[in-house]
């Protein structure tokens, strides 16, 4: 294959990945301008939060999913296990589109939720087969580029779909369009676990396997910096709507506020992908991680000396460089977390997507519970949950790991 086919290939591939990870982002959000239709549709109070359980939904279905799928990718190869996850994701989403009730439609987004997370694992999984060190860390900051324009992209999808045809249900029809569409493409891809790195489906097996991803201190250490900076962005998005529009007054921010921020997480991760090679995914990551806990106790000094009710300006400046530096984190760590773990990438990345959502998403619900009438909750729980992701970073993570690359079956 001449070089100028390769460099089409990887292209092509790194397209595929960042519509996987870009099909999360849409399948969560689009539905998000289309609530008041949805409560007119199924008889609600025009104020009632109902709606918000679809987004929950969504998660908590890849709660499910994801500890499911990596072993199995381990075993049958990516795309066997992705096109099944496809399936799933294709009928959750006809489901919610032919919903008659807000329970079939809840099952539905569940079921959908569990569809989603193959696609989330698998790109993960396929990434590390291909590329290794600094190189996969540039991927990562592309795909997770493209991952952070999907909620930007995402409600204006849905709001002209709700426009177009005047009914939330053209949102989720447009889920399945995105299955096809990644069906259709997969059939372009080739197989990236090598057969000679498949391993035997048994209990025995995944209990080693997840012994292993457990037992190895980059993995699980990294894994768990992740899962306590996700959890202070999880209680960010969950509280954005009621902090800009209740606690400032500014209700017409919102949107503007939203998609600026999105647009900066993109930037961000683009700006990443392009200095990783340069300054290393452990160095960049970590610097990120300090920068984060100097924005952490800024924020968390600002709330103290303002009665929780900053200045709005001074509020997104803070917020903004907190996102920044969780964008740059989240693809170098995913990175480092998974490097050690070759034979393993699917286990490894089922089980740290699992521990940064379904648990992050926990701890980001503890802080969004507190939060009433000021910020004070969210800068306390940043600041906390930094400090957390520092003390392992210090005290778990080795200074100086030697390879220990899973190869073969184990």
């Amino acid at each position: 294959m001449s070089s100028r086919s390769v460099i089409g290939a990887e292209r092509e591939f790194i397209a595929f990945a960042a519509l996987l990870t870009s099909a999360i982002a849409l399948s969560i959000d689009m539905l998000l301008p289309a609530f008041s239709e949805l409560r007119m549709s199924f008889g609600m109070e025009p104020t009632s939060n109902l709606p918000g359980l679809t987004i929950t939904c969504i998660f908590v279905g890849m709660a499910i999913g994801m500890p499911i799928y990596g072993p199995i990718a381990d075993t049958y190869g990516r795309l066997p296990v992705l096109r099944v996850g496809i399936v799933l994701f294709a009928l959750g989403a006809l489901g919610s589109t032919l919903a008659p009730n807000l329970g079939f439609l809840l099952a539905s987004r569940v079921l959908w939720g569990i569809g989603c997370a193959a696609p989330r694992t698998i790109s993960q999984a396929m990434i590390r087969d291909k590329f290794e060190g600094d190189d996969m860390a540039r991927v990562m900051a592309i795909v997770q580029t493209v991952f952070f324009a999907g909620p930007v992209v995402a409600p204006i999808f849905g709001e002209i779909l709700v426009n177009a045809g005047g009914s939330w249900r053209l949102t989720m029809l447009f889920g399945l369009l995105i299955a096809v569409v990644m069906c259709l493409w997969s059939l372009r891809i080739e197989e990236s676990l090598e057969a000679s790195n498949k391993r035997e489906l048994s209990f025995a097996s995944t209990r080693d396997g997840l012994r292993m991803v457990f037992g190895n201190r980059v993995t699980i250490g990294y894994a768990l910096t992740l899962l306590f900076s996700g959890g202070a962005f999880y209680s960010f998005l969950s509280s954005s709507e009621l902090i800009i529009n209740e606690i400032f007054g500014r209700p017409g921010w919102f949107v503007p506020y939203f998609s600026l921020t999105m647009c900066v997480m993109a930037a961000v991760a683009l700006a990443g992908s392009k200095v990783v090679n340069r300054l290393g995914a452990q160095r960049l990551g970590h610097s990120a991680l300090g920068f984060q806990a100097i924005v952490s106790s800024a924020m968390l000094t600002v709330a103290l000396i303002t009665s929780g009710i900053p200045p709005i300006g001074i509020w997104m400046v803070l917020m903004s460089a907190q996102i920044a530096a969780m964008v740059l984190m989240m693809p170098t760590m995913t990175t480092l977390a998974l490097q050690p773990m070759g034979a393993l990438a699917g286990t490894a990345a089922s089980t740290v997507g699992f521990i940064t959502i379904a648990i992050g998403a926990l701890l980001g619900a503890i802080i969004d519970r507190q939060i009433t009438s000021t910020v004070t909750p969210l800068a306390v729980g940043y600041a906390l949950y930094t400090f957390c992701a520092v003390v392992v970073v210090l005290t778990v993570i080795p200074k100086t790991a030697e390879d220990s690359t899973v190869h073969g079956r184990a």
